[in-house]
């Protein structure tokens, strides 16, 4: 079995290009259909989960990019839903202090939506009889379960209106990928048909992100106040529950 695993290494090195002496072994006509399509298949797979990323870069940067990518970095899945998860690091690596480095931005929040479409359900719904049953004074020290299917995204750029322009068109053209007026704070949550955006207010976002790290309502309200005093924790509270990312009270 060690053999097996040593040629089956040997291989992979040899169709990605990593190891020219290993690629010397096969016979050329031979390998180049197996480096074609593992080339083209994942580069597929990856436009497939960035597309957003892919129309701003263009098909053939996209294309240089992915193959780039694979060649330099080892899959951590045989699923090549998986073949994303590295990218955001690699292309933070490549296009810091560039034009381009808002790009890796993109990347992050399509891969955040990714994230969210293969994430475990939760079919329990909250329960208000036992919040209502816990004296007032315990409320503060309460923690939240949050729905495993949702994730929140902070940036400097417009990206809510990259992707409901998007949505729209089924297309995105390259452009320059400035940054937005003010920071834009968004909820990933997965819906039947794909996932749903949700624009945030800054105390929204903080209300959010304090419970879903886990810390208390009496947090919650602390951080969310910070940034606006006029809060109303129970109007917040009850519209997530309502929406179904809030969906219990933690153990």
């Amino acid at each position: 079995m060690r053999a097996l695993r040593d040629t089956q290494a040997d291989l992979l090195a040899a169709v990605l290009g990593r190891d020219p002496a290993q690629a010397a072994r096969w016979p050329r006509h031979r390998l180049a259909v197996y480096r074609n399509n593992a080339r083209e298949n994942f580069a597929a797979a990856l436009e497939a989960a960035f597309p957003l990323l892919h129309g701003l870069m263009g098909h053939d940067e996209f294309r240089a990019m992915a193959w780039t990518f694979q060649k330099n970095c080892l899959p951590r899945s045989g699923n090549l839903f998986y073949c994303g998860a590295g990218l955001t690091d690699f292309l933070a690596a490549r296009l810091a202090k560039t034009l381009d480095e808002p790009l890796t931005d993109v990347a992050r929040f399509e891969w955040l939506i990714q994230e969210a479409l293969v994430a475990a359900d939760e079919l329990a719904h909250f329960d208000f009889g036992k919040l209502a049953a816990l004296p007032q004074a315990q409320h503060g020290s309460l923690r939240f379960r949050c729905h495993p299917a949702t994730r929140l995204y902070l940036s400097t750029l417009p990206i809510f209106t990259v992707w409901r322009d998007y949505q729209h068109r089924g297309t995105v053209t390259r452009t320059p990928m400035n940054v937005a007026a003010g920071t834009e704070a968004l909820l990933i949550q997965r819906a039947r048909d794909g996932v749903e955006l949700h624009r945030l207010q800054p105390a929204e976002f903080c209300f959010l992100d304090t419970l879903m790290r886990g810390e208390c309502l009496e947090a919650a309200i602390d951080n969310a106040s910070a940034g606006d005093t006029s809060l109303d924790p129970g109007t917040l509270l009850s519209r997530w529950v309502s929406a179904g990312v809030i969906t219990g009270l933690a153990d």
